[in-house]
């Protein structure tokens, strides 16, 4: 049985842009609008949610979104997957309110990649493109699925539609794994799985989030980059 899980978060705002509009939620604290200068390890009792939001860029108040995201999801403070899936049914139906009631903001919207820790079990949560991996060993494998067209663009988020059709959202059955690595675009459209992989092993958790963020930097840092590591600590 789980009872502690110990999570490493980074967030940047990367190297063009010149606001950070991710965001993310470790356990009850949330992390908004900043440029973190070294990963910050937390060691949290179960059951424990952290979770990644990225504000769509390019619209109207990605950073309010994301930010009302991660404040939603970590006062929820889910227990199980149904509630977690209630959570973040309830940002998708919060953003959409907000972005009829109010112009300035509409059409505002995020990505969510999160995972939940229970006792007995876990689960992860995707909408977007924002990432969910898994790592057995030295492996790394993607989760989630990305939920993108053709063009690149989003085919779903929370909020960021004129329409207001509910979005089917499922909190999946997480198998037995190490850890579990989650981040925003700024990091996978930047940095390539099998180097992520690389990066992720052999060095302690802190040495291989700032890695990633440096990688991605390297890389030309064009989106806010954000990382988080979730390991069992027992």
């Amino acid at each position: 049985m789980t009872t502690a899980v110990r999570a490493t978060v980074f967030t940047h705002r990367g190297a063009v842009r010149a606001t950070n509009e991710d965001a993310l939620a470790v356990g009850p604290a949330t992390v908004t609008g900043l440029s973190m200068r070294t990963p910050l390890v937390v060691d949290l009792p179960v059951p424990a949610l952290v979770a990644v939001a990225d504000g769509m860029g390019g619209h109207a108040a990605g950073d309010v979104a994301a930010g009302h995201a991660v404040r939603t999801l970590a006062a929820a403070a889910p227990g199980d997957a149904v509630a977690l899936t209630y959570a973040a049914q309830r940002v998708d139906d919060d953003l959409l309110a907000m972005g009829r009631g109010d112009p300035a903001v509409a059409g505002l919207g995020t990505t969510v990649a999160g995972v939940l820790v229970t006792p007995d079990d876990a689960f992860h949560l995707g909408i977007g493109d924002s990432r969910v991996y898994v790592g057995y060993g030295s492996y790394l494998s993607q989760v989630s699925t990305d939920d993108r067209g053709a063009g690149g663009g989003l085919t779903r988020c929370l909020g960021g539609r004129a329409d207001r059709e509910p979005l089917m959202i499922t909190a999946v059955f997480l198998p037995p794994t190490d850890r579990v690595l989650l981040c925003s675009d700024g990091l996978s459209d930047l940095v390539a799985d099998e180097y992520m992989e690389d990066l992720l092993r052999g060095s302690d958790t802190t040495t291989a989030v700032t890695a990633l963020w440096s990688a991605a930097m390297d890389a030309g840092g064009r989106d806010n980059i954000t990382i988080a590591v979730v390991e069992w600590v027992d």
